[in-house]
């Protein structure tokens, strides 16, 4: 059978891998435990009660098996995994995957995994050779699943696969570039014409700070205002204000060097801010993580480990027209509950953008969106300078966040997003000025094929 023996070569798969994962068979019963339980209970409770209970005509007990899945690896990635099909040992998922690919191996590994309360249980794992893959054949058949023993775990056991390797090179949107409509094929949403992206380093940039960059057709890039931009769109806002955080601060100020006269309230702490807009008629909506290790209860407060302040800015808006909830990181339903907890005690959630509702051309609002490297709490707030001692009593009052050491700040350099495309920073930016961190390349390489991030 396909897959008994697998070739050690490594080679390079660089391309698209289109599999579907179709079917298994002969599959061990992984909870044979918990099943001679139920049936030694069950015989029990009959003999205890041997005349309340009459057997249902045709009715039987539902036998307990293995709740099967399966996970692709590749040199211990994970790369793909299939639903959990409770209760079966001849499951069918028919699921279908397009998964890229940049990984030197062997073999690809499908790893057939029963589900459980407290884990995973290890059935066995089917092995394709990557010489067989990258050939660039139909592939078509059942594979053998090998147990933790080096034989199948039960006669026949096997997996069935379909999957075809498209190389880098053979892929016409590989090797032409993004396509003209900056469409991504693959994405959630579809492609929305008609909008524009603003690209912006740290929390703050004076004027004249950092060097002229030129651009493409003659033009200079201009250097926005993070903070202060977000805070004037708030101000205007006249809808919606949604703000969504790993830790927002109610006590932080978002401009503390204007650049241009400030609006009435733009001078408040964003918690006042977002109260002031909420009393405006705005709806304010808050979502900030819930940090398991901080607790405001019985009289008994404790910051937690992260120290986000999640329990003192909720405290704060409370009684307020503001909504503000807290929410843990929840763990994927495919995990064990077990697992949910400890994902959702030990990991946060990492989404952070500020909506609102901005004004566009006559009378129309439009949705614009702040996202990337936002964090509204203290200890974020910091320009190109990196300042570490200076304006500890201005510009920084009140603004220290360092867990490790009791003396700087902890700063954070971040960039966000809002007329520009990535052709164009990689041109001048990257292989130029290289003024951008790394995590500045990723967020710019993850938004690489859109300009659309206002919409």
């Amino acid at each position: 059978m396909p897959g008994d023996h697998c070739d050690q070569n490594v080679v390079y798969l660089h391309g698209d891998l289109d599999l579907k994962i179709i079917e298994a068979r002969r599959l061990p019963n992984m909870d044979l435990v918990t099943e001679r339980l139920r049936r030694c209970f069950t015989v029990l409770d009959v003999c205890r009660k041997p005349f309340t209970r009459r057997r249902r005509k045709g009715h039987h007990h539902k036998i307990i098996t293995s709740d099967p899945y399966v996970t692709v690896c590749l040199t211990g990635a994970t790369v793909a995994r299939t639903r959990v099909i409770s209760n079966c040992q001849d499951p069918v998922w028919n699921e279908h995957f397009i998964i890229p690919l940049a990984h030197p191996v062997s073999v690809v590994e499908f790893q057939v995994k029963d589900n459980d309360v407290f884990g995973a249980d290890y059935i066995g794992v089917a092995k394709v050779p990557a010489e067989k893959i990258i050939s660039g054949e139909v592939i078509d058949d059942w594979f053998s699943i090998i147990g933790p023993y080096g034989k199948p775990p039960k006669p026949d056991c096997a997996i069935r696969l379909q999957m075809k390797f498209i190389h880098c090179n053979d892929n016409s949107e590989y090797n032409g570039g993004v396509s003209g409509d900056y469409g991504l094929k693959a994405s959630y949403f579809p492609v929305r014409h008609g909008g524009s992206v603003t690209l912006y380093q740290d929390a703050h940039v004076p004027d004249g700070m950092l060097p002229e960059i030129k651009l493409d057709d003659g033009k200079i890039f201009e250097h926005s205002k993070c903070w202060e931009d977000m805070c004037h769109a708030i101000l205007e806002a006249h809808h919606v204000v949604y703000v969504v955080g790993w830790s927002i601060f109610h006590k932080v100020k978002l401009v503390r060097e204007p650049s241009k006269p400030l609006p009435s309230g733009g001078d408040l702490t964003l918690g006042e801010l977002l109260k002031y807009k909420s009393e405006e008629g705005v709806r304010v909506l808050l979502l900030v993580w819930d940090d398991k290790t901080s607790h405001s209860k019985f009289f008994i407060q404790t910051d937690g480990v992260m120290q986000t302040h999640d329990e003192e800015t909720r405290k704060f808006f409370k009684h307020s027209s503001v909504n503000c909830v807290l929410a843990p990181r929840y763990a994927s339903s495919k995990l064990s509950i077990f697992k949910q907890q400890v994902v959702g005690t030990l990991y946060t959630h990492h989404q952070k953008c500020v909506i609102v509702d901005t004004q566009a051309s006559g009378n129309n609002r439009k949705i614009s969106a702040f996202i990337g490297g936002l964090d509204l709490c203290d200890g974020r707030y910091d320009t190109p300078e990196h300042r570490l001692f200076r304006d500890l009593d201005t510009v920084f009052k009140d603004d220290y966040h360092n867990p490790t050491f009791s003396v700087s700040t902890f700063y954070w350099w971040s960039i966000t997003c809002q007329n520009i495309t990535y052709r164009q920073f990689k041109k001048s930016i990257f292989f130029k000025q290289s003024i951008f961190s790394i995590s500045a390349i990723y967020l710019l390489q993850d938004y690489r094929n859109d300009d659309t991030l206002v919409f």
